[in-house]
């Protein structure tokens, strides 16, 4: 049986209206990967792995959603 490398997780944020739902990171260097998970208490509902250089773009994105709205 292979044996998967675990990631390293680097931070958990919790849901702010759902009781038990976090989005956890973790980091795969080996791979080049920063996977986003979404949990529901100890289960993992689902996840998104994303290249290394991708995750900049993700910044960016949520950078963009805190800045107030253009009128």
């Amino acid at each position: 049986m292979e044996q998967v490398e675990r990631g390293v997780r680097t931070g958990v944020v919790r849901d702010a209206d759902r009781v038990g739902r976090a989005l956890r990171v973790t980091t795969h260097p080996e791979a080049g990967r920063v996977v986003l998970s979404t949990w529901q208490d100890s289960t993992c509902v689902s996840t998104v792995r994303l290249d290394r250089a991708d995750v900049v773009e993700l910044l960016t994105a949520l950078g963009a959603a805190l800045l107030p709205p253009e009128r």
